[in-house]
């Protein structure tokens, strides 16, 4: 069927498509506030448009439905203009970009070069894409979900390894692995396994080398069972190989990298807008000023660690000039606000923003203190920097290539050699 016959569908079936993603939604926490929005510009005649808005928690998302009768090579193309709009949308009100896409039915492999475009060519997009068979495929802000179900499984093995019976042993270790949800625990595996072995001063977590996943557990004071866990998700999404008795070896870093930020939000955390108190530029001089501020905090009890554009200079990394700061804070925010002498802000522009983490495990216990100030891991100041729209996206490419991609590649070699 060509495009255009596919963008042709009956009201009838575009209404079910409808009712089904909703549900979907409304199962997952989305509640609807409004439906056929369309937002102003001063530039355009009509601005851009989008099906519906939807809530979940504090965050509000534009929602485009989308309805075809399959995934075909063309299929992205297809949904260019929805993610177009989505885009503009997000710039323009700060909403979440939210593409829910109803077809007839969904084939692992078109799913999987769905998520790979997506990842590359729209990473700040959720997603959910259902079928009329009851399958489901979802990149939503709590992490990924994955149901495709066949009649009996079309009694085949979807990586093209012949006839599997659903009683199977290999069927049922397929339907019941673990899968990676970028969650705390997830990033902060992760993390002690890239950084643990290396003697590299942008890491304040454990250190040691790792020879097998108990010794990952013991290293970060995990319980051994999840740590098991995440090690068949890791295994199961490509990007670790282990033996009986090897050390666990990563494979595919930069692929793991490329998920985990195409899944990754800094919007994920709490924003509190802040302004100097006294009214200061922020600039050279007023940095370092905060920077002695941060200094005298030590020992206060407040617990904190900095990310961005500014974390940039204690790893001798940075590339832009930009001067936005961004701090995250584990206690009371007023507290530090008072001792940073900080006063409210207004809107994601502001030029300080204290975080409040969502997952603090993974944020706190791998922060270093470099130059008397708590400075956060090299691998969360880049993910954060990849989402930042003032030149972060370019210095979150410098500090990859200086910083984090030998050591990357070195902790795939130093598997190899134990």
């Amino acid at each position: 069927m060509s495009k255009r016959r596919e963008e042709k569908r009956r009201p009838e079936a575009h209404g079910a498509a409808e009712k089904r993603l909703l549900q979907l939604l409304a199962k997952r926490g989305f509640q609807i506030l409004k439906k056929e929005v369309r937002i102003s510009s001063e530039d355009l005649r009509h601005g851009p448009r989008f099906d519906f808005l939807v809530r979940r928690g504090n965050k509000q998302f534009a929602v485009e439905v989308k309805a075809a009768q399959s995934i075909a090579d063309w299929f992205f193309h297809w949904l260019a203009r929805s993610i177009l709009v989505l885009q503009a949308v997000r710039r323009l009100e700060g909403l979440e970009p939210l593409l829910a896409v109803y077809v007839d039915h969904l084939e692992l492999r078109a799913v999987r070069r769905f998520r790979a475009q997506a990842h590359v060519y729209a990473p700040e997009l959720w997603w959910i894409l259902a079928d009329a068979k009851g399958s489901m495929v979802s990149h939503l802000p709590d992490g990924d979900e994955e149901h495709i179900q066949s009649p009996l499984e079309q009694g085949r093995d979807r990586l093209g390894r012949g006839l599997v019976s659903m009683e199977s042993p290999s069927y049922r270790a397929r339907r019941g692995a673990s899968r990676l949800s970028f969650g705390d625990l997830d990033q902060w595996l992760i993390k002690v396994l890239f950084f643990a072995p290396s003697q590299a001063q942008i890491w304040g977590g454990p250190r040691g080398q790792i020879k097998n996943v108990l010794q990952l557990a013991k290293l970060a004071q995990v319980s051994p069972p999840l740590v098991y866990r995440w090690a068949s998700a890791m295994e199961f999404s490509g990007y670790l190989h282990r033996w009986p008795r090897g050390a666990p070896r990563l494979q595919n870093p930069d692929g793991l990298i490329a998920e985990w930020r195409g899944r990754y939000r800094i919007n994920d955390n709490e924003p509190i807008p802040c302004k100097p108190i006294f009214g200061q530029r922020v600039d050279e001089p007023y940095f370092q000023e905060f920077l002695g501020l941060l200094q005298k905090i030590d020992g206060s009890g407040q617990n904190y660690a900095l990310s961005g554009h500014q974390a940039c200079r204690f790893y001798r990394a940075r590339h832009s000039a930009a001067r936005s700061i961004h701090l995250y804070v584990q206690d009371d925010p007023a507290v530090l606000m008072e001792a940073l002498q900080l006063a409210p802000g207004q809107g994601p522009a502001a030029p300080i923003v204290l975080l409040k983490p969502r997952h603090q495990r993974s944020i706190f216990r791998g922060a270093a203190r470099t130059e008397g100030v708590m400075v956060c891991d090299a691998l969360q100041v880049y993910l954060d920097l990849y989402h930042l729209p003032d030149r972060g996206r370019e210095q979150a490419d410098f500090l990859y290539e200086r910083i984090l991609e030998p050591l990357l590649r070195t902790a795939g070699e130093a598997a190899d050699a134990l």
